[in-house]
């Protein structure tokens, strides 16, 4: 029996062409850091520096292997840039919400979740901070559920297709990966999560599949699927 249910974000709780936001997101951030780095080498490092960080083995927080890559290359001084970030974060960030969807179901889905006493964990991919992830989450319409945990790169040593950040998560909030459904729209980010023995449901509204890895979901369906889904699940005592 299930214990808890671990959502992703991106294209799954929140619809979304992931591409076209993550252009979105760069065209906005460049010109915002101009006046600190030039606009080219900034993106090339911000890659670089993510990819650091879906390689993280797990000593470090995904936050901490970020920025021990991005600024020495882009010769600044943490004291410097922490702020600019969270100014970003707060007033640049927000205005991407046009480039991302809407649908109600996913309020009543997470609301269904926690009314039936499973624990509820935001598995979204850790590569933002906090507060890109919180806003993600307002404009979900899930933003006010009481979560046992939103994974974000401060609080997450690894990242998704890595098993490592799954099993963080199981350790975490306490349960076994076959107590966990992991819930995606991702073939390979989200239903890696069945190597640690955690059942799945792949969500196919916006879906992903880069053809290999393949792994098979256990369930599949739409967000409106997935509501029904949950919905026959058991109340637990």
């Amino acid at each position: 029996m299930f214990k808890a249910l671990l959502f992703d974000l991106d294209g799954t709780l929140l619809p979304l062409d992931l591409e076209l936001f993550i252009q979105k997101y760069f065209e906005k951030l460049a010109p915002f850091f101009a006046h600190k780095v030039e606009p080219e080498i900034l993106i090339k490092e911000l890659w670089t520096s993510t990819m650091s960080m879906l390689k993280n083995s797990g000593t470090l927080t995904n936050e901490e292997v970020f920025m021990a890559s991005f600024l020495p290359a882009i010769k600044q001084e943490k004291m410097v840039m922490y702020p600019l970030f969270e100014k970003f974060y707060q007033e640049e960030f927000p205005k991407l919400q046009k480039y991302s969807g809407y649908s109600p179901l996913s309020a009543q889905i997470i609301g269904q979740a926690q009314e039936k006493g499973y624990k509820i964990v935001l598995a979204t991919n850790p590569i933002f901070p906090e507060l890109a992830i919180r806003h993600r989450m307002q404009w979900a319409g899930i933003d006010n559920f009481s979560w046992d945990l939103v994974t974000t790169y401060e609080n997450s040593r690894a990242c998704k297709p890595n098993p490592l950040y799954f099993r963080q998560i199981i350790e975490e909030i306490k349960v076994s990966p076959e107590e966990c459904l992991m819930v995606g729209n991702d073939v390979q980010e989200d239903l890696v999560a069945s190597t640690l023995g955690m059942k799945t449901f792949l969500v196919t509204d916006y879906l992903i599949d880069r053809g290999q890895p393949l792994y098979q979901p256990d369930h599949r369906g739409s967000l409106q699927d997935l509501l029904s889904f949950i919905k026959e699940l058991p109340v637990l005592g």
